[in-house]
């Protein structure tokens, strides 16, 4: 029952991310089809973007997979091979209103409006090369990271102290 349950949450959270699509037929068979679909972040969600090596310095942990159990910011994050340059990222899903305001060392706020490649609900494994997947799957309709819990992950991984005061866009 609990696996079913997980499930079910993935799918709800999918269906509510879809409203964030330019187009829903089409993004709902791109994550058929290719595993990750475009989607534009600043209503429903806002992102951002972390180096993989700063999460793997956080973490003690050398490889997505290592880190995907020890991963907790309280929210969905997915992992892509190429999602900062040509680096490896971690990308958290936040309020809109806090990637508006970020700014911490390590990270970047996805441009709002600006499309992001988005794994399906269902890519929780590094299956398809080149395609995004979570690493902390969604967790129902509106689960978003905890700004605090994100920026002290992205400090411990930088060397920098602690959440300044004023919070992660400090």
């Amino acid at each position: 029952m609990t696996v079913q349950l997980g499930r079910e949450q993935r799918l709800a959270g999918g269906h509510w991310l879809l409203g964030s699509a330019p187009s829903l037929q089409e993004a709902r068979a791109d994550w058929e089809e290719s595993g990750s679909a475009w989607l534009r972040p600043g209503a429903l969600f806002g992102a951002v973007i972390i180096r993989a090596d700063v999460v793997h310095a956080a973490l003690g942990a050398d490889s997505p997979i290592e880190c995907a159990p020890l991963v907790d910011v309280d929210g969905p994050v997915f992992y892509s091979e190429d999602g900062f340059g040509r680096e490896g990222s971690y990308t958290a899903l936040v309020p809109a209103s806090v990637a508006l305001v970020w700014g911490v060392n390590g990270s970047i706020p996805h441009h709002r409006r600006a499309l992001l490649q988005v794994p399906a609900p269902n890519a929780v494994r590094p299956e398809r090369a080149g395609s995004p997947w979570w690493v902390v799957p969604l967790d129902g309709p509106g689960s978003l990271c905890d700004p605090d819990l994100l920026a002290a992950l992205v400090k411990q991984g930088t060397g920098t102290p602690g959440v300044a005061e004023g919070g992660p866009g400090a």
